[in-house]
């Protein structure tokens, strides 16, 4: 059952944080900021805070174009940044800007961890599968091998209690 709040989830057990340079996102966040402090400077001089050199015009168009691409560039790794697994002793709790995930115990069928390689760097996601067929895809989290294998403990069926002793204690088959 995916909903609910954490209070009945039990006692807190771990929390993993989203990484500020989260896997093949630092390239973005270098990209983001350079627009954006283009941006700055194209509203100076439109604002008259600086003195355009002979030839510069500054427009409030490429002003408000390089803040927009700065917004779409910087959703990726804000997003992975600002999210945060809270696992509990009865589920866990996926923290995101958009919103929360809560996740009970029950409903783990499967957990794996991919590791991506690539030119940009190297970043786990954790992908677990739930009970009614869907998936959540948690990218950029720190130490995600621990959160995998403490959610791959969640999948394991708890192993049935010993059987209690009889009265008049063991007894050989007849």
């Amino acid at each position: 059952m995916v909903g609910g709040s954490n209070t009945d989830l039990g006692r807190s057990l771990s929390l993993h944080r989203g990484k500020f340079a989260s896997g093949g996102c630092g390239w973005l966040w270098y990209f983001g900021g350079l627009l954006l402090l283009g941006g700055i400077v194209q509203l100076a001089e439109v604002v008259g805070l600086k003195t355009p050199k002979p030839g510069e015009t500054g427009s409030l168009g490429l002003a408000a174009a390089s803040f927009v691409g700065a917004a779409l560039v910087l959703i990726s790794p804000v997003l992975r940044w600002r999210q945060q697994v809270e696992l509990f002793e009865g589920g866990f709790v996926w923290s995101r800007l958009t919103g929360q995930v809560a996740v009970r115990r029950s409903d783990v069928q499967r957990t794996q961890l991919i590791t991506h390689r690539s030119r940009a760097g190297t970043h786990d996601e954790v992908v677990v599968h739930l009970a009614g067929g869907r998936e959540l895809s948690m990218s950029g989290l720190s130490h995600a091998d621990q959160l995998a294998n403490l959610l791959a403990a969640f999948a394991r069926p708890v192993a049935a209690p010993a059987m209690p002793a009889t009265a008049g204690g063991w007894r050989p088959p007849t």
